[in-house]
């Protein structure tokens, strides 16, 4: 088993935590029209302390301060951190998709991105480009039981192979940041999968 740095756990923990969007949305919230309100506040928040830390040098050291040990390389450069494309694909799918599919397309992120990390620098066994085959797996097992013991709608092979589509993003080389395309591209898979039954 390797070390995992503390920054890196530290980092996922709050990923994880991510988890009380979807969990929000299904047993609180429930209206598509509030969700988006609030999501959207959230997300127009996060753009401006984005901005801000670019712009003003307290807020910057103020933020550094406080999160620079958890920031990918190119986050630290001032790029958009990951939990804002977390918030931006949170808004985005729940306005274009129904409950049942925005809350397995946002446990795939949170839990099985999660898992994914963890697992796969813990137990780096079998190499797909910079990602591990145990990691991808385990994504793909945590967030397929996670999403399967929360859902009342949509078969489970649809949730299956949503998880599955999360997990192969997630490995893939895919430029963009895996907290928009994860939920965006498994929405979109389980969507596409309904249409055909």
């Amino acid at each position: 088993m390797n070390r995992i740095p503390s920054n890196e756990i530290n980092r996922k923990i709050i990923h994880f935590s991510s988890i009380l969007i979807p969990a929000s949305y299904l047993w609180f919230i429930k209206d598509q029209y509030v969700m988006i309100l609030l999501l959207s506040g959230l997300t127009i928040l996060a753009l401006i302390l984005e901005l801000l830390r670019n712009k003003l040098n307290f807020v910057n050291s103020l933020f550094n301060n406080i999160f620079f040990k958890m920031l990918r390389k190119n986050e630290q450069l001032g790029k958009l951190t990951g939990a804002t494309w977390m918030l931006i694909s949170s808004l985005i799918i729940t306005v274009f998709f129904p409950i049942y599919i925005v809350v397995p397309a946002l446990i795939y992120l949170s839990v099985g991105d999660s898992f994914a990390a963890i697992i796969g620098k813990a137990y780096p066994y079998g190499k797909l480009g910079k990602k591990s085959i145990t990691g991808t797996i385990s994504g793909f097992i945590f967030s397929s039981i996670f999403a399967l013991l929360v859902n009342v709608t949509l078969p489970a092979h649809i949730i299956i192979l949503g998880s599955l589509i999360a997990m192969i993003v997630e490995a893939s080389p895919i430029k963009l940041n895996d907290n928009l395309t994860i939920p965006i591209i498994s929405a979109l898979s389980m969507k596409l999968s309904l249409s055909l039954l």
